[in-house]
C-alpha cells in the first residue's frame, strides 16, 4: 500500500489511535488496545494493523479486536496508511505492539501533540537500560538513530525513530513505504513536521519500554531517502550519505576510520547470531558455533562479540569495526559503520539476492548453492563450510577413562524440531541399538533409547567420539544446497563415525571412509549393522587429525579476517 485514496478524512472525535503488530505479535494487540480504551475512552476510535517485516510468521486475526482488515500488509509504512486511510481525529496517536506503556502515557503523548501541535515521539527506554531519543543526524555519514549523547534540554528532532508517536490532524501526510522501520517513521514524522512548518520533538510521558528492536534493512530507497536529508541536519553535523556501490549492495557510508596506536591491527568484530537472548537461546547451535569462532578471532588477535537477536541493533554498535553475519533463521541488516560480511550456514532459501547486495563479501556453507546463488544475484559468494573445534572434539584418552554409556551404541544429539525426524524413526524401524539425546523424545522413541535430556558440549565430544556410530540429518533446503551439518565435523574431528542423509555434493567436501551416506531405510540398516567393519581407531585418529587442520573454526576464522582486511582496503579507497 503507498498513501491513500484522495483527500484523507478529517473526523470530528478527539483521538484516533493505531495500533501497529508486526505479523507474528498478534498476542500483544489486545494489551494496546486495551490500554487505549483506558486512557480515551471504551468507545474510542481505536483501529489494528498487522504488516509483515522479513518475512515474519502470520498469526491469525482475533475477531473481537478492531482490526482494519483481515489481510496483512506490507511494512510499518503500508500499515500506517491502512491504519489512517478511513481518517483521522483531531490528534493522531500511533503505538506499536514491541513497545508497552500505560494508559496515563498514552494520554500524556496525545496531549503532547495538542499542546505542541507537532508530531511528537515519547522518549523511549530499552529493557537494557538504553535510550531512544528519537532520529537525530549527528555522525557525519551515519543513517539516523537514537542518540543518548545529546544535550536533554534540546527536545528537537529530525523526526521520529520509535513507534510510539501523536501529531495533529493537520500533519498527517502519507507514510513512505521504506523497508527500514527507523527510517520508514523517521520520514513519515519529518514530513509532518513540514506539513506543519515546524520541527518533530520529544516528550516525557513517563515510562514506556521498546522490547523489541528493530530490524534495519538498508536498499537503494533508504539510501535515497537518507541522501536527500544532507542539508536538513541545521547546525548540527550534516549527513554523509554516499551512492550504493554497484553492483552490490547499497550502502549509505564509508567504514569509520578510526586512530590507533602504530602497530595495532586489531578490530572489533560485532557476530550477529540468530537465537534470542537468555536460556531459551543458550541451547542453540549458533550460540556454540558462534562462541567458537569468536574463540579463533580473539586467537588471531581480534576483539569479538556475539550478538544475539535482541542485540543486532545496538546503540553503541558504531564502534565496531567488521559485522559477520552467521545466517540461520533471521535476517540481519548490515552496519552502514563497518564492514559487512555475510556467511549463509543453514536455511538458504530465506536468503534473497537483495540480502546477498547488501553485504560487502558473501560466503556460504553449501558449493552447491553459492554457485547458484552467485550466477543468480550476479554476487560473488564463495564456499566456507562449516567448522568444528578441535579443543572440544578430539578422540578420547582412553588411559583411566570410564566406560560411557554410549559406547558402542548408535547415537542422536538433537531436537526433535517440533516433528518426527527422518532419520531417527528410521533407526528404531530396523531395530538399532539407538540412544537419542535431547528434548522432546519421550513420545517418538522406546524409553531404553531415551538419553539425556540435554548435555554439556564436552560430554557431546564424549558421545561421537565413544559410539559405534553418530546419526546426522539435514533441512532439505540445506542438503540440496550442499550444507554439510557442523555436527559432521565435529563427530570426525572426535574420531566418531558418522552416518547422514543425502547432501549434493558431499563427496566432493568430504571423501573419508568414517562418513557414510543412507540414501534409503535399507541403507541404514546395513551400515547400523553392528557386525559392519569400520576404520581402525587409528585411522579414525588421523582422520580427527586431518579434519582439525583443514576444517577447524581457527582454518575458517583466518579466510574471514583476511576478507575483512581486503574488504576495508577497498572501501577506504
Amino acid at each position: 500500500m503507498a498513501g491513500w485514496d484522495g483527500v484523507l478524512p478529517h473526523l470530528d472525535r478527539p483521538v484516533t489511535v493505531v495500533v501497529t503488530t508486526r505479523s507474528d505479535r498478534h498476542a500483544d494487540v489486545a494489551r494496546l488496545v486495551a490500554t487505549a480504551r483506558e486512557a480515551f475512552g471504551t468507545d474510542a476510535d481505536v483501529r489494528a494493523v498487522s504488516f509483515v517485516a522479513d518475512a515474519s510468521p502470520r498469526d491469525p486475526f482475533d475477531p473481537t479486536l478492531p482490526w482494519v482488515g483481515s489481510e496483512h500488509v506490507d511494512g510499518l509504512g503500508s500499515a500506517v496508511n491502512a491504519g489512517v486511510a478511513a481518517g483521522v481525529g483531531r490528534t493522531l496517536v500511533l503505538v506499536d505492539t514491541s513497545v508497552v506503556l500505560d494508559a496515563e502515557s498514552l494520554r500524556a503523548l496525545a496531549a503532547a501533540a495538542v499542546e505542541l501541535d507537532v508530531p511528537v515521539q515519547a522518549r523511549v527506554g530499552t529493557r537494557a537500560g538504553a535510550v531512544r531519543n528519537g532520529a537525530r543526524l549527528l555522525r557525519p555519514g551515519a543513517l539516523p538513530w537514537s542518540d543518548d549523547r545529546t544535550d536533554p534540554a534540546d527536545d528537537r528532532v529530525l523526526g521520529a525513530d520509535q513507534p510510539v508517536v501523536s501529531m495533529p490532524q493537520r500533519a498527517v501526510v502519507p507514510a513512505p513505504c521504506l523497508p527500514d522501520e527507523r527510517t520508514s517513521l523517521t520520514a513519515w514524522t519529518l514530513a509532518g513536521a513540514d506539513a506543519v512548518a515546524s520541527t518533530a520533538r520529544l516528550c516525557d510521558v513517563g515510562a514506556v519500554v521498546r522490547t523489541v528492536e528493530p530490524g534495519r534493512t538498508v536498499d537503494a530507497a533508504v539510501v535515497d531517502v537518507v541522501a536527500s536529508w544532507r542539508d536538513r541536519a541545521g547546525g548540527r553535523d550534516p549527513v554523509a550519505a554516499g551512492a550504493p556501490l554497484p553492483p552490490w549492495g547499497a550502502r549509505p557510508v564509508t567504514p569509520i576510520v578510526r586512530q590507533r596506536d602504530e602497530g595495532d591491527d586489531r578490530s572489533s568484530w560485532s557476530l550477529k547470531i540468530a537465537a534470542p537472548a537468555g536460556p531459551d537461546g543458550d541451547g542453540w547451535g549458533d550460540v556454540h558455533f558462534a562462541d567458537e569462532l569468536a574463540a579463533a578471532l580473539v586467537r588471531l588477535g581480534q576483539r569479538v562479540r556475539v550478538d544475539r537477536r535482541d542485540a543486532h541493533v545496538r546503540p553503541d554498535d558504531d564502534e565496531d569495526d567488521v559485522t559477520l553475519v552467521v545466517r540461520g533463521l533471521d535476517r540481519v541488516p548490515p552496519n552502514p559503520a563497518t564492514v559487512n560480511l555475510l556467511w549463509v550456514i543453514s536455511h538458504p532459501d530465506d536468503v534473497t539476492d537483495t540480502e546477498l547486495r547488501s553485504f560487502d563479501a558473501v560466503f556460504a556453507a553449501g558449493p552447491v548453492w553459492a554457485a547458484s546463488a552467485a550466477r543468480r544475484s550476479g554476487v560473488p559468494v564463495r564456499t566456507l563450510l562449516q567448522a568444528t573445534d578441535p579443543t572440544v572434539f578430539h578422540p578420547l584418552s582412553t588411559a583411566g577413562a570410564a566406560p560411557s554409556t554410549d559406547a558402542g551404541r548408535v547415537v542422536f544429539v538433537g531436537s526433535t524440531r517440533g516433528a518426527e525426524r527422518a532419520v531417527v524413526r528410521d533407526a528404531v524401524a530396523v531395530g538399532a541399538d539407538l540412544v537419542v539425546h535431547g528434548p522432546g523424545w519421550d513420545a517418538l522413541v522406546p524409553a531404553t533409547a531415551l538419553g539425556s535430556v540435554s548435555l554439556p558440549r564436552a560430554d557431546v565430544a564424549r558421545a561421537y567420539a565413544s559410539a559405534r556410530v553418530v546419526l546426522n540429518d539435514h533441512w532439505p533446503d540445506m542438503a540440496a544446497g550442499g550444507f554439510v551439518s557442523n555436527r559432521v565435523f565435529d563427530v570426525l574431528a572426535a574420531g566418531g563415525v558418522v552416518v547422514t542423509d543425502e547432501v549434493a555434493g558431499l563427496q566432493d567436501v568430504l571423501d573419508v571412509p568414517t562418513l557414510a551416506v543412507a540414501r534409503s531405510r535399507d541403507d541404514l540398516a546395513a551400515l547400523l549393522d553392528p557386525s559392519r567393519p569400520w576404520p581402525t581407531a587409528a585411522e579414525r585418529a588421523a582422520i580427527a587429525t586431518r579434519i582439525a587442520a583443514e576444517h577447524s573454526f581457527d582454518a575458517r576464522a583466518r579466510v574471514l579476517l583476511d576478507a575483512a582486511r581486503a574488504e576495508r582496503a577497498r572501501l577506504r579507497h
